[in-house]
């Protein structure tokens, strides 16, 4: 992604999204429909990540759903960066820093967000747009079940083919928590298989294997992986809802957009 032309025109977005919030010397979260700047880094940021939607069949209430979830996303994403750069607006003294000191010191800000953090979303996305339009499309009748599936490679995490072959009911809670993808690069998958020539997996035994390959503990003593614990297509979200763009401070007064009913 990185050397495709579109990246660039996004970086250049942020770049004059950060050159305006020096300008005005502060930030709110309300001026991200109010700046001309940051609305044009929001939609450029969401016009990558709305290129996971390519060659999906989903149907037109599913893809509304989740073209909001990607838009709502990048606003999430674009306020993150803002709040974050504005807490560097000021030298010591409180005096507004020079814009070339200023522009130093977010450089790692706009390389990791728009980057590499943007990278592993947009895979993310990918995938995620994938799983829910399969989720929505395997069939209600009980002559079928779910099977997990991982790429069967050397490059699958050892948490995630613990899941390899697990086989359960659509209706089982396995598959609200643990329907991929279940991670960061997670490349999982789930195809529908028939019960009469498969068996079910003990529910009890899948689910603590689930929550074993969600979970990794940080520093801070939280479950890093927890926010994978959702069902795209059950959910209609392209993103983890608990990703830690929706904790930074302020965002709760970014409203997700509807999607008609």
């Amino acid at each position: 992604m990185a050397i495709n032309p579109q990246f660039k025109k996004l970086l250049k977005s942020a770049a004059n999204a950060f050159k305006k919030l020096h300008k005005m010397g502060a930030y709110n979260p309300k001026d991200l429909v109010e700046v001309k700047e940051y609305e044009e880094f929001i939609f450029e940021t969401n016009r990558i990540l709305s290129r996971s939607f390519k060659d999906n069949d989903l149907s037109e209430g599913m893809l509304e759903s989740l073209q909001n979830d990607v838009f709502y996303f990048s606003q999430l994403k674009t306020h993150a960066q803002l709040f974050e750069a504005s807490r560097l607006l000021q030298n010591e003294d409180k005096t507004i820093k020079s814009f070339s000191k200023f522009s130093k010191d977010v450089a790692a800000i706009k390389s990791t967000y728009n980057e590499t953090y943007l990278e592993s979303e947009y895979e993310f996305a990918v995938g995620s747009v994938q799983m829910a339009e399969r989720y929505e499309q395997f069939s209600e009748s009980d002559r079928y079940l779910l099977q997990y599936r991982t790429a069967a490679d050397d490059k699958v995490r050892d948490s995630h083919a613990a899941l390899h072959d697990i086989t359960l009911p659509k209706t089982d809670a396995f598959w609200d928590k643990y329907f991929p993808p279940n991670g960061w690069r997670c490349r999982c998958t789930t195809v529908e298989v028939l019960a009469a020539t498969n068996d079910a997996s003990n529910s009890k035994a899948a689910n603590k294997q689930g929550d074993a390959a969600t979970t990794q503990i940080g520093k801070n003593g939280k479950n890093k992986l927890d926010i994978f614990r959702f069902n795209a297509g059950r959910e209609k979200v392209v993103f983890p809802p608990g990703h830690p763009y929706h904790k930074v401070a302020g965002a709760k007064a970014i409203k997700k957009p509807k999607t008609k009913k």
